[in-house]
């Protein structure tokens, strides 16, 4: 399976998968595999994880072989540690979302001498 050319944003920008009903989440997301959209973008900060939780509950209402990118926040993470901050974003997320993996992690955070 390839990624499609273009991609599923859930962000909070449009708010659907943030603030939606959720039988308008299933439609939207349905109709955008209809049209070959394979390819669903979400993150730990879209509306507190809501996002992760409300796109993994639609791809598993719909049974949908997608590919799934998040990105981690390290929020308040400790500078000195930050592979345990990664670990522990990502593995929250995987809950939210409800997969065993995802097929693509981003940082969802500013990158300063600090950290």
């Amino acid at each position: 399976m390839e990624f499609s050319e273009i991609g599923f944003g859930c962000g909070d920008v449009g708010g659907l998968m943030v603030r939606g009903e959720p039988a308008d989440q299933v439609r939207a997301v349905a109709r955008a595999m209809e049209l070959g959209i394979n390819y669903f973008d979400t993150a730990s900060r879209y509306g507190g994880g809501r996002s992760e939780t409300n796109l993994g509950r639609v791809l598993k209402e719909l049974s949908a072989d997608v590919f799934v990118g998040t990105k981690y926040s390290l929020g308040e993470a400790d500078p000195s540690d930050l592979k345990a901050g990664v670990i522990e974003s990502v593995e929250a997320s995987l809950k939210r979302l409800g997969r065993e993996q995802v097929d693509l992690i981003q940082l969802h955070d500013r990158i300063s001498s600090q950290t």
